[in-house]
Formats: C-alpha cells, structure tokens, sequence
C-alpha cells in the first residue's frame, strides 16, 4: 500500500489541474446562481488532496525500506507517448524521486496554506472563479514539472506557467497598471522561453535524447572521453540557460517580477515563493551539461552575482513594499545561480529547499497589514508593533529565514555558498560578493520592517484592525515551520549536527555581515533617523535605483527603439517601394489603355491602314538588322 502511493505519485497534478477546469463553470451563464464561493473551495479541497497524497507518498518512500530501495536502485517511473514518427519521439516521462515528491509536498503545502489565505483576502472580490482556478492551474504545473524527466516537457510546462502568469497578473483587467504589468511580465518571459526552445531543438540532433537521464549519461560520456565541446554546443547551453534566467527574474530578464507585483496579493505568495524557483530547477537538472562549459559556468556565475548584488541596491530605494521585497527575491536567487556557476550542486539545492517557506511567510505577514491598511507606501505605514505583534514576529521569522542569521536555514545555506566561494579562482571577489548582498539583503528586510512596525503610527495606521483568522492562521502556522525548519532539515540528514545549526566554515564572515546591515538598518529605520533620508545633494542616486537604474528607459531606447526602427523601414519600404512599384505599374497600364482607348473609331480603314504601316515598318527594321 505504502509503494503504491509513491507509484500513483502522478495523479498529484491531475487534482489541482481538475479543479482549475471545474472552474470552468462558474464562467458567466453557467452557475451565476451559485455565487462565486463554492468555486474557491472546490479548489481549495482538491488542493489538500493533493498535498495529502504527496505527504504520505513521501512518508512511505521514506520510511518503507521497500520503497526506498526501489527509489534509489531501479527509480519509479512512468510515461506516455505524445509523438512518435520518422524515428522522434517525444513523450512525457515521469521519474519519481525523494527530491520530487519533497518538492511537490512544499509546492502543495504553500498552495493550501496561500488558499486558505486567499479566501479571507479576497472575502469582498467577486473573481474567485478565475482567480483559484488560476492559483490551481500554477499548483498542477508546478507539480508536473517536478515529476516531468523531459527537457521538451519542461519547456511547455514553463511555458504553461507563463500562460498562467499572464491570466492571474490580469485578475483585475479593468485597471490600467495591471493589464501593462500583465502584458510585460508576460513578453519579457517570452524572451527566455523562446531562446530555451531554440536551445533545446538544436540539442536533440547533438545528444540524440531530451530526457534529463539520457543528458546526464551523454555529459558523463563526453567526459570520460575527454571530449573536446564544439563551439556550437557551447551556444546551445547559453541558449538552455536563458529559460531559468527569464523565470528566476536574473538581469537583463528582471523587470517582469517587478511589473506582476500589481496582481492580488496571495498569487504573490505563490508566485514569489514557488513559481519562480520553477527554472532554477529546471536549470539544477541541467547542470551535468553545465559542467562541460567552463564559459558557461562562468555567465551563470556573472549574471547570478551582478543580479544579486544589483538587486538589493535597487530594493532599498523601493517605497512599495510588494516591489521591494520582488528585488530581494531576485537577489536571493542570484546567488543560487553562482552557486550553480561554481559547481556546488548540492549547496544550491539547500539554496532551493530553505528558500519558499520564509518567502512566503514575509508576504502573508505583509498582506495582512496592506489588506486592513489600505497602502502599500512604506512611507505612509509606521508604528504597528504595538497594534500588531503577531505579524511584526511572523514577519521576523521570515527575515531571519533569508538572512545569514544562526540558527536559521538560511544561514546553512549562504554559509555553505560562502564556503563554496573560498575553494573558487577568485574567492575574495565572489565571498566579498557573497558578503556584501547578505549585508544588503538583511537590510532591506529590517527596513522594511522598521518603516512598517517602527517608528510612530501614522494617519494610515492610527487603526490597524485585526485581519480575519482566515490569513492569521495560516500565517503563524507558516511562522512555526519556518522557526523548525533547521531542526527538521538536520534530522534528515541535510544539514550536518552541529552545536549550532550550520555552523562551519566562513560562519563568522558571514553572521558579522548580517549583524552590520541589519543593525545599520535597524538603528535607521526603527525610530527614524535623519541619515535614513538621503541628502538633497544624493537625491538623484535614490531616484535611479527606485527606478530600477533606469533599466526600463535602457530598452526602451535601445532594443524597443531598434524593432520600432525596423519596423518603421519595413513599413516605408512596403508602402513606399513595393506598394509603390505596383501601384505606378499599374497606373501606367491603365494610364496607356486609356490612350490607346482614343484610337479606337470604328473605321475599318483606319484600322486597315494601322496594319499596313505596322507590317512595313517591322520589315524595315529586320532589313535594318541584317
């Protein structure tokens, strides 16, 4: 019985995935009567099936001996046919493994949770239909992504969650901000999603396979061979990893994550949490091919560390909160990217593990203040510790998740990075790195708490009621796993038993880091301090960073205005030289009919005469030409 759950592993797609087409019927003519609730719990009882079903396939593949065997030495797998002819196939083969179905526990976990909390976010919203079946539509993709052991699968997978982006950033369509925010988040995925599949058709003739099992035997044998990469193999992995980098929100593939904060609050949870780690594990079973490419590790490593770095700058100029804190989850993963440049697979997956939970505790703790509040201005809240602990803790413990604070996760894994750093060719360069946007991460996260629950109430939290139990209780529910999560990642063996949890290598660099940026912040932010505001003199430089560097102007100068040159010379060349071209044609055909139109007189003479002089003057142009 306990095999045959991990065997059915999956159906746990197929539940969300049946809730988010039930949906379909609380569309307008259908179940109006019905009013838009039953629609959300549906949704929200299908989803706990499914985290139901993930938990107890993890148990049994954990604790059953049997089970566990199986797993490790003959993988449980399954799959369909899609497309087989002219010797391709293309199917979507399943594996399922501890770290898959760990993955889809989390992914349904936070699902349930951000439901639940949903329904008390959107008690007065009247979208409920499209907007849970959108939240399920995400859960079911992200699930099968975790299960799915095909590149190509993977892509359309991501694919399907760009869709999905789109439809829940659009949830309120008749405001302005959000259809343009819907509309760039949606386009500039695009952009990576479209270089993946160019990446991955030119791979299938090189490796002869999709599958990420086959990838990894084809990396190991070029190894053992010691086969010398083609230049053009180089190119398709640089093509592989823009898809990861467009979903992870890595420059210059960022502005989306900032543009989608305009949706409800609870799909950021989810969003900010889950969604986006969904191509930083795409990019993780990519990395046996990643090793091959020293040039490649070596983008990921550049691109990860100016992303991490850059991004927290720009989150502390922010004055909206859902924004500030969508830089430090570009920032956060920034990192995982060098570590997965450096080759610390194994570090990057700590990275990958400790990161959604406290992610997703910052942002619920935040939406019970914007929800009762009505703002989200960092400079229009102050002073609510004193109206609202619960949530000024919840929000505590989700920082400390991200900083580099024992005995926290978070600082397991940045000291696992640090250490990752040391062992590379330039270890003060990245560990400096490493350092400073720990620095910067701490304090962008006690400033933001300080502007909300330091300081002095102001006229917009002077009443701060309590938010319904509906977002309370998931809240600090997430608050007490994010405060065990370090116990729980040691007792199963991810973290080494220490006397203080991930202690080791580089931990004082780290936590003095950690000490100096939070405590600057904290000495700033917390009872307000001149230096908090810029002089007038630096009032520019804030300006730049709050707008994102100017990032947005940059491409709009430049790529924007190359494609509306082009088009604009496409445009002048069809309607001035093509269209032109046919139209004096065809007004000089009608033009000499219309001449030739005169010479008509019906006299049969006059045409007899045409003739005669028409066939003597041919012959005197042959007699000519001999």
């Amino acid at each position: 019985m306990t095999l045959l759950l991990a065997q059915t592993a999956w159906l746990i797609p197929l539940y969300p995935l049946l809730a988010a087409g039930l949906s379909l019927l609380w569309s307008p003519g259908l179940l109006d009567r019905a009013g838009p609730r039953p629609c959300g719990y549906l949704n929200l009882l299908m989803v706990s099936v499914a985290f139901l079903h993930s938990t107890l396939a993890l148990a049994a593949l954990h604790t059953n001996a049997g089970a566990g065997a199986a797993a490790i030495y003959r993988p449980l797998t399954f799959g369909w046919t899609w497309l087989e002819t002219a010797g391709l196939r293309v199917g979507f083969d399943g594996i399922v493994t501890e770290p898959a179905l760990i993955a889809m526990t989390v992914i349904t976990g936070l699902h349930v949770l951000t439901q639940i909390y949903a329904i008390g976010y959107m008690e007065m919203d009247w979208g409920w239909p499209r907007f849970f079946g959108s939240l399920s539509f995400f859960e079911a993709g992200l699930c099968a992504l975790v299960l799915t052991d095909s590149l190509f699968f993977s892509y359309a997978i991501l694919e399907l969650l760009t869709l999905g982006t789109y439809l829940i950033v659009g949830t309120w369509y008749n405001q302005p901000l959000v259809v343009k925010g819907a509309r760039d988040a949606f386009l500039t995925k695009r952009i990576g999603d479209l270089i993946l599949l160019a990446g991955l058709i030119a791979l299938l003739p090189v490796t002869g396979t999709w599958n990420f099992h086959g990838l990894q035997a084809w990396a190991a044998n070029q190894i053992n061979n010691q086969a010398e990469l083609p230049l053009s193999v180089t190119l398709i992995l640089l093509a592989l990893i823009a898809g990861p980098m467009g979903k992870c929100a890595q420059i210059p593939l960022h502005l989306w994550l900032d543009e989608a904060m305009e949706s409800p609050l609870p799909s950021t949870v989810l969003r900010n949490s889950v969604v986006v780690v969904g191509g930083a594990w795409v990019l993780l079973r990519l990395e046996p091919l990643i090793e091959l490419s020293p040039l490649v590790q070596a983008v990921l490593v550049v691109v990860g560390g100016t992303t991490a770095l850059v991004a927290a700058l720009i989150a502390l100029a922010q004055i909206d909160v859902k924004r500030a804190l969508s830089f430090l989850v570009s920032s956060w993963l920034g990192l995982l990217f060098m570590a997965v440049g450096l080759g610390g697979t194994a570090v990057a997956d700590h990275m990958l593990l400790v990161y959604p939970l406290p992610m997703a505790l910052i942002l619920m703790a935040i939406g019970t203040v914007v929800i009762s509040n009505v703002t989200q201005n960092l400079t229009q809240l102050g002073g609510l510790w004193g109206r609202r602990p619960l949530m000024g803790i919840a929000f505590l413990s989700g920082a400390a998740g991200l900083m580099g604070l024992p005995p926290f996760s978070g600082f397991c894994a940045l000291r696992e990075l640090l250490a990752l750093t040391a062992s590379s060719r330039e270890p003060l360069i990245l560990g400096g790195l490493v350092l400073l946007t720990n620095l910067l991460i701490s304090a962008g996260l006690i400033r933001v708490f300080g502007l909300i629950w330091g300081g002095t109430p102001t006229p917009f939290t002077q009443r701060s009621p309590e938010v319904l139990w509906l977002m309370v209780l998931p809240t600090l529910v997430l608050t007490g796993l994010v405060l065990h999560m370090p116990q729980l990642l040691i007792r199963n063996g991810v973290f080494a038993l220490t006397p203080l949890p991930g202690w080791g290598p580089m931990a004082w660099p780290l936590l003095i880091s950690t000490l100096v940026g939070g405590g600057l912040s904290a000495l700033f932010y917390l009872r307000p301090h001149p230096l908090a505001k810029l002089p007038q003199s630096l009032a520019g430089l804030q300006n730049w960073l709050s707008h994102d560097m100017q990032t947005e102007r940059f491409y709009h100068r430049t790529v924007v205005g190359l494609v509306v040159g082009l088009a604009r010379l496409s445009a002048w060349t069809d309607s001035r030289l093509i269209d032109g071209f046919s139209g004096a044609a065809g007004g000089a055909a009608l033009l000499g009919a219309r001449k030739l139109s005169l010479t008509t007189s019906g006299r049969s003479q006059a045409y007899a005469l045409t003739l005669v002089l028409g066939v003597l003057l041919m012959a005197a142009w042959l007699l000519a030409a001999q």
